[in-house]
């Protein structure tokens, strides 16, 4: 988020001045979409996940918790924006946002579920490539809720070794 502060505050400008173009706002969450899911490549050192001594349902809840709170604050105003000029074509972003909020929370699961402290996993950029491939194809979002769930017991059981004394 750090890295990519002024070009998010340059997207959501760009955003809200042209909204007024039915395509803007629909590209604008779309990069917006696509910025956080190069976050969840690289496995953290085991101490950050430490660091918040809760046990790993809690660290896994927090981390989908706080990912979906900020990329509703960044969508929200470009969302209201849009259905003022488009009251007719209102469901084009807010299905937008829904997939991007199910495959951020898909890269957040397999980032978890395949977690090696300091490294990237080969499982998780493969894995990855699939949550991708439901942004461009929304028939495969099935897939990646049904791999959510899959990835959320297994993102558990993995963090376990790390977050057990805190369970």
């Amino acid at each position: 988020m750090r890295k990519s502060f002024f070009t998010i505050i340059i997207l959501l400008m760009v955003g809200l001045g042209t909204s007024f173009f039915i395509g803007s706002v629909p590209i604008v969450i779309f990069i917006l979409g696509l910025l956080p899911m190069s976050f969840y490549k690289r496995g953290e050192p085991y101490q950050m996940i430490t660091s918040f001594e809760v046990g790993s349902n809690r660290f896994l809840l927090n981390k989908i918790k706080w990912q979906v709170l900020i990329f509703t604050i960044l969508c929200v105003p470009l969302i209201a924006v849009f259905i003022v000029f488009h009251q007719d074509r209102w469901f084009i972003p807010v299905v937008e946002y829904l997939i991007f909020v199910s495959v951020h929370v898909y890269m957040i699961l397999t980032k978890y579920a395949f977690y090696e402290p300091n490294s990237r996993s080969s499982a998780v950029q493969t894995f990855g490539t699939v949550g991708a491939t439901g942004v461009i194809f929304p028939v495969f979002i099935p897939l990646v809720w049904l791999l959510s769930i899959r990835f959320y017991f297994k993102a558990r059981r993995n963090l376990n070794f790390y977050l057990d004394d805190f369970n």
